[in-house]
């Protein structure tokens, strides 16, 4: 019985360790989410307003063959797949989720018999697709920012952009988590690449489309990467908010389970200790008994 209660208090000390580490990372992974929702809450009105400007430009009828970027290429072209995940673990299903989504539309891309030319954003991606025995063309493990700058954005569109301008690929498509609110961040399938000329709503009023000046191809030479370098940030900044979010809620249920097993062991602790006390007592009642007779 003694054996038995030191065994239960090393595993209460030892979880109560854990407890202790679990319930730090999750205020440190509190702490990060909270800078990284504030920047993807300010880049989210920025990102709509651009969108909403190329949605106008796009009704103006516009012909957007001068500008590489919308040219759409024979369907059957190779594709370049940049898939973003995390550096570390320890954020629940948030890393598998996106090797999923990933490892699915890879598949798909194969069967309908195109080339994939696989790029990974985070280190568990380079390793999943490793595994799954899936060349990976080119790693971003070190220029995966926890603080994603618009440098950052610039330095992985030119990344990108450069295959689909030279030709070498027909498509560009990222696999990333979007954030759709503090409770909703799925895996998410973007083409970046070539970009969709998208038709304007006409004005509620008038029906009339904006006028642009000095001209809507004017405005589109600087709009165009200004949209596109915002794209690509919002794409980092919603990884790392992601990241964040799925870390701390981790880290909280891991904390929660802890604090329940340490709870449940010493009950078992104290029940042993009692038939400890218990049977001591009785010992010794038993032999002032022997000694009377």
């Amino acid at each position: 019985m003694p054996e038995q209660a030191k065994v239960i208090r090393r595993r209460i000390k030892s979880v109560s360790s854990t407890c202790k580490i679990t319930r730090t990372m999750e205020m440190v992974a509190s702490a990060k989410l909270r800078v990284a929702q504030k920047r993807v809450q300010s880049s989210g009105p920025y990102m709509a307003k651009l969108r909403e400007l190329m949605q106008n430009i796009g009704g103006t009828g516009v012909d957007v063959t001068r500008w590489p970027q919308f040219e759409m290429r024979s369907g059957g072209g190779p594709v370049l797949l940049l898939v973003v995940t995390a550096n570390r673990g320890l954020c629940g299903a948030f890393n598998a989720n996106l090797v999923r989504l990933a490892k699915k539309t890879y598949d798909k891309l194969k069967a309908e018999g195109r080339d994939v030319r696989v790029r990974t954003a985070g280190r568990k991606g380079s390793a999943a697709f490793r595994f799954m025995g899936i060349d990976v063309e080119r790693s971003y493990i070190d220029e995966l920012s926890d603080k994603p700058e618009p440098s950052d954005a610039e330095f992985f569109l030119r990344e990108l952009q450069q295959p689909f301008l030279s030709g070498e690929v027909d498509e560009v498509q990222v696999v990333y988590p979007h954030w759709v609110s503090i409770g909703r961040q799925p895996p998410t399938l973007l083409r970046l690449l070539p970009i969709v000329p998208e038709e304007a709503a006409q004005n509620a009023r008038g029906g009339v489309a904006p006028l642009f000046e000095p001209s809507p191809e004017a405005i589109l030479d600087t709009l165009l990467p200004l949209y596109l370098r915002q794209t690509m940030y919002s794409v980092l900044a919603e990884a790392v908010a992601s990241e964040q979010i799925a870390r701390r809620t981790a880290m909280k249920l891991a904390t929660d389970n802890a604090e329940e097993m340490v709870k449940s062991l010493t009950r078992v602790f104290n029940r042993a200790r009692q038939a400890q006390i218990t049977k001591e007592i009785c010992e010794i009642l038993g032999g002032a008994e022997a000694l009377k007779e």
